[in-house]
């Protein structure tokens, strides 16, 4: 995210008058140095339990989001801590408002596990790869055109959009999502796409008429659409086939993939994953 006594090893064959002298004659020569090193005779105890330190960023529903209290909760918190908790370690979850700065603290190793319906699969996932580990896939997504309520601009054959249909719209994502990469990599004209560090902040731009298209994951557009249903709504989904997994620093330090990997086959086996995913979905 001490000083010990010697091992048990290091003192076999050694009378315990003399294992007394040769640590009286070690104190005094680092008293003698100018130190002493605090502890150095207190007997070595088991190592405290490391608490993991699991990172979303809300507002995401159903995947994370605040409640009342302003904890973080959703599919993928009730997902991940389920696997800890029966894995028997100890974590706790904090809330990152900025996308970006939750997968660089992963990448530099202040966040145990990622865990905020991250795009591992595709050339996004493979460039992510650079930098963290992914656990296995826990579930599949499209992205979606989301607009102002009764907003007629744009219109999508059999509910199915494509690129064609938002260009020369005012468009505004999340930025380092998969979300801003696909518009990034489909939309040729029309005004400059803009993206904003929080989702919060996309909603309210396109809420005040400061852009009139959103493209987000399919499943958090409902969310959105769900929770307000007079201010937004879903004109459409684009089928991009993404897969989330958590994310782990690179080279997963913790060894927490294996744990997290059986879990979910198991989660799937018995039901559990079942379970979570009617709550939220």
């Amino acid at each position: 995210m001490s000083g010990s006594s010697p091992p048990p090893e290091a003192l076999k064959g050694i009378s315990r008058g003399l294992f007394i002298t040769a640590v009286v004659l070690v104190a005094a020569a680092a008293f003698s140095a100018g130190f002493v090193t605090k502890g150095m005779l207190a007997p070595a105890g088991p190592a405290p339990e490391k608490t993991y330190i699991i990172g979303t960023n809300t507002p995401f529903p159903p995947f994370e989001t605040l409640d009342e209290n302003e904890t973080p909760e959703g599919f993928d918190i009730d997902l991940i801590t389920t696997i800890l908790t029966r894995g028997g370690k100890h974590f706790e979850v904090r809330d990152f408002r900025d996308f970006g700065a939750l997968l660089s603290s992963v990448q530099t190793h202040r966040v145990d596990i990622a865990a905020s319906a991250i795009t591992s699969s595709g050339t996004t996932g493979a460039n992510r790869n650079a930098t963290m580990s992914f656990s296995d896939p826990y579930f599949e997504s499209d992205q979606a055109i989301l607009v102002r309520k009764g907003y007629t601009g744009v219109t999508c054959t059999a509910s199915n959009c494509v690129a064609a249909d938002i260009e020369g719209e005012r468009i505004a994502t999340q930025a380092g999502t998969t979300s801003e990469f696909w518009v990034a990599d489909n939309i040729a004209t029309g005004p400059t796409p803009v993206t904003f560090p929080d989702v919060t902040q996309v909603l309210e731009a396109l809420r005040t008429s400061g852009v009139d298209v959103v493209v987000i994951d399919k499943p958090a557009g409902e969310g959105i659409v769900a929770a307000n249903p007079t201010t937004y709504e879903l004109v459409g989904a684009v089928q991009t086939d993404e897969l989330y997994s958590f994310a782990v620093p690179k080279g997963d330090p913790d060894k927490l993939l294996p744990l997290i990997n059986s879990e979910l086959a198991k989660m799937r086996t018995d039901g559990t994953y079942n379970t979570i995913s009617a709550k939220w979905f």
